[in-house]
């Protein structure tokens, strides 16, 4: 706690020592003599959490109410052509059932630290950085647990005119809950490109990636061993006054290594957010429609593993509530997104789940996948989920979120013991 509170006295007490640099995104920043440009910020978040049960009632799953905080402080020197950037954090937990998980607690640690040199066309990323790509569904900064995702490694850059293309060789970051105790992830890496072609106008777009993933120990609900897995996918995405598009097409191959014999991986996905708006409407409504499939494996005996990997998704890849993972899916859901004044948005949701494969499993987070016990084999019909989300930008340095899910277990939870799930979330975030 006292570090949490030197964070945020240096947050309340720099500005009498800076002055605003021109194009500043935020925080504050100086120019020194030299023409090194110096810019910190800071943020806390505060997040309250309910569940009843956790787990949908399975592995010990039971009522658990707790409270999340997480302080991060940054400062950022730029000089020509080169920049570095170093984040710390603290992350704290109170109330959780059992004790905080994996990516609830740790005490001060670099969140983020690296040097950049970005010339006119190529640039250079080395050390601890975040990288979101797209639209978080393959690649994200898993911002809705405590403790963000972050990777140690290099990314090179290569932009011109309409084009970005980054090639990558990262290990994600081991958390741990010490000072200065993270270390990367011996057991897993990520290697590859991921290219954007922008459109003539804002907001429209092509993806396209070609990513290497490795993985010890990976448990699936009919294999576990070490997982190789490539993953080849294409996003098409567009934005337009009255309608907006985002579609991912993914497919994936690879081998998962165990003391009986190698299974051949052969996995995909297509997942799609198409919305009609409409701007001149009270209310300034959106009806969107949600559609993914992933899928999974129809035989465990056929040497074959067909369970999609997402790799390192947004935990709240379907709801806030974060329940269910997107693997073996087949889902639909019907949104409606309301405005009723700048800053303050409302999402309704309904989802409907079945499994891709009876024979596979229902899968959860926490990232990547988690196979609920006794799912393989069930009737196909997960259940359905209603959702209410809301986001209200009280200031530039305040928001707020309510969410609020309730999730009814269908055939396939209820003959592996799940239950019906009720969540609940307050978040009050602070950014300077």
């Amino acid at each position: 706690m006292l570090r949490v509170l030197s964070l945020a006295l240096a947050a309340v007490t720099a500005p009498a020592f800076a002055q605003d640099c021109v194009g500043a995104a935020g925080g504050q920043c100086t120019m020194l003599a030299n023409g090194t440009r110096v810019q910190w910020d800071a943020s806390l978040r505060l997040r309250g959490m309910y569940y009843d049960p956790t787990r949908f009632g399975v592995q010990g799953g039971v009522e658990d109410g707790y409270g999340l905080l997480r302080a991060l402080g940054s400062v950022q020197l730029s000089r020509g052509q080169w920049q570095g950037y170093a984040q710390l954090g603290v992350h704290g937990e109170q109330g959780r059932a059992g004790g905080p998980g994996g990516t609830d607690q740790g005490a001060l640690d670099l969140q983020q630290g690296y040097v950049r040199w970005q010339g006119e066309a190529f640039g250079l990323q080395i050390g601890r950085q975040e990288i979101p790509y797209g639209s978080s569904r393959i690649l994200s900064v898993r911002d809705g647990p405590n403790i963000r995702l972050a990777f140690d490694g290099v990314r090179g850059r290569w932009q011109r005119a309409r084009w970005q293309v980054d090639a990558l060789a990262l290990r994600p970051v081991d958390n741990r809950p010490g000072a200065f105790d993270d270390r990367s992830d011996e057991g897993q890496y990520l290697v590859g490109s991921y290219a954007t072609r922008r459109g003539a106008s804002a907001g429209n777009g092509v993806d396209l990636y070609l990513l290497g993933y490795g993985r010890d120990g990976a448990r699936f609900a009919s294999a576990s061993g070490d997982e190789r897995r490539t993953t080849l996918g294409t996003r098409l995405f567009a934005r337009q006054p009255r309608w907006d598009a985002n579609v991912e097409l993914v497919v994936q191959d690879g081998t998962l290594s165990r003391p009986q014999g190698s299974l051949d991986i052969r996995a995909w996905t297509v997942a799609s957010d198409i919305g009609l708006r409409f701007p001149g409407v009270r209310l300034q409504p959106r009806l969107g429609i949600k559609a993914d499939i992933a899928s999974g494996d129809a035989n465990p005996n056929d040497g074959r593993l067909q369970t999609f990997n997402a790799l390192y998704p947004k935990a709240a890849y379907f709801s806030e509530a974060s329940l269910l993972a997107p693997a073996n899916l087949v889902d639909v859901q019907p949104t409606l997104t309301l405005t009723p004044r700048q800053g303050l948005t409302t999402e309704f949701g309904w989802q409907l789940a079945w499994k891709h494969r009876r024979n596979d499993a229902i899968y959860t987070t926490p990232t990547p996948l988690s196979a609920i016990p006794g799912s393989a084999g069930t009737a196909r019909r997960i259940g359905q989920q209603f959702k209410w989300e809301t986001t209200w930008k009280a200031s530039p340095h305040w928001q707020w979120q309510g969410q609020l899910a309730w999730f009814e277990a269908g055939p396939g939870l209820r003959q592996s013991g799940g239950r019906n799930t009720l969540f609940a979330s307050v978040v009050g975030a602070w950014q300077w």
